[in-house]
């Protein structure tokens, strides 16, 4: 065989030695993406109330068919629930010091999702005066997305001037929105590896009035409504009949607003700003007051608007 065949066949073999190699790699490489994210999506909601109870909803997606599942809550967890869009599952929970949780699934290619709830009252401390909230929802396997909100009671407050300087060890960035008088706490996270802990803390103060004051509230609160009603009246039925009258339910910045204008006369509402030292924005509110009561005629020229009394309910 001459050197030239040799040579040739060299070639071959070294070619098909390297693509072995490259395919093993490969291999490799996309077997460990796919381990790298058992967990497609993993979705905690915890709401807590104001003795400390922690109301806990885990809703898992894998990314694969998965027949068991299994993992630890640091802590004793009550009203045990578990099931999935397949179907029922099989849990079988021991509690102890830590409550130990296994489960087997019944999934399916297009349905592939568990959901577990619990309660528990191991999760939030007492410090002080303060409340110290750590939950350890660690799955132990890797997850690919994950969210996680943290509802605060009903008018508790994070401890810190914002979220960033309040006590959240882990993990360290999160937002905070308030809804009504409650703060949800939010966390979005990506690609946590297995051997990674998902532990969120958070120190919080809750806020409760006494009771004298909430008697005294809803005093106030039906005596401003009497006195409303009351003012409501005498404006509907006598404020054709009496300009004093009329005058004398304006507030401040509606009474400087209509002082202007009566020295003015016609006026453009952007020379009403500039006369009474308000913002934009506080001289549109009054404006949209009075105009509501029927004071006030509004015309729009431009891009500001032009403001006149109502001459036959406020004679001037």
């Amino acid at each position: 065989m001459s050197s030239r065949k040799l040579a040739d066949i060299g070639i071959v073999f070294n070619l098909l030695i390297l693509i072995l190699v490259i395919s093993i790699t490969l291999l490799s490489v996309s077997t460990l993406v796919s381990a790298s994210s058992d967990i497609q999506f993993y979705k905690i909601d915890i709401e807590l109330d104001e003795e400390g109870k922690s109301d806990i909803q885990l809703v898992l997606t894998f990314r694969e068919l998965e027949r068991y599942f299994s993992f630890n809550v640091i802590g004793r967890i009550e009203n045990f629930e578990a099931t999935s869009n397949a179907g029922p599952v099989d849990c079988k929970v021991d509690i102890s010091g830590t409550s130990s949780i296994s489960c087997e699934m019944n999934l399916t290619e297009t349905k592939k999702e568990l959901q577990i709830n619990f309660t528990t009252t191991d999760f939030v401390k007492t410090l002080d005066d303060k409340f110290y909230f750590s939950g350890d929802l660690s799955p132990h396997i890797a997850v690919a997305d994950v969210s996680a909100t943290l509802k605060l009671p009903h008018g508790a407050l994070l401890v810190g001037e914002d979220i960033s300087s309040s006590v959240l060890s882990y993990p360290k960035s999160a937002s905070a929105h308030i809804v009504g008088d409650t703060i949800i706490v939010i966390w979005k996270l990506y690609n946590i590896p297995a051997a990674e802990l998902l532990k969120f803390e958070v120190l919080y103060e809750q806020v409760t009035p006494p009771p004298w004051f909430e008697l005294r509230m809803r005093h106030f609160i039906l005596l401003g409504a009497s006195f409303a009603v009351v003012i409501g009246f005498i404006f509907v039925r006598y404020l054709r009949k009496s300009e004093s009258l009329v005058l004398s339910v304006l507030d401040e910045y509606e009474r400087k607003v209509i002082d202007i204008i009566i020295r003015e006369g016609e006026v453009k509402q952007k020379r009403v700003v500039q006369l009474t030292n308000l913002s934009k924005a506080k001289v549109s509110r009054v404006v949209k007051t009075l105009a509501e009561r029927g004071l006030l005629e509004v015309e729009r020229r431009g891009r500001t608007n032009r403001l006149k009394l109502v001459k036959k309910k406020l004679k001037i």
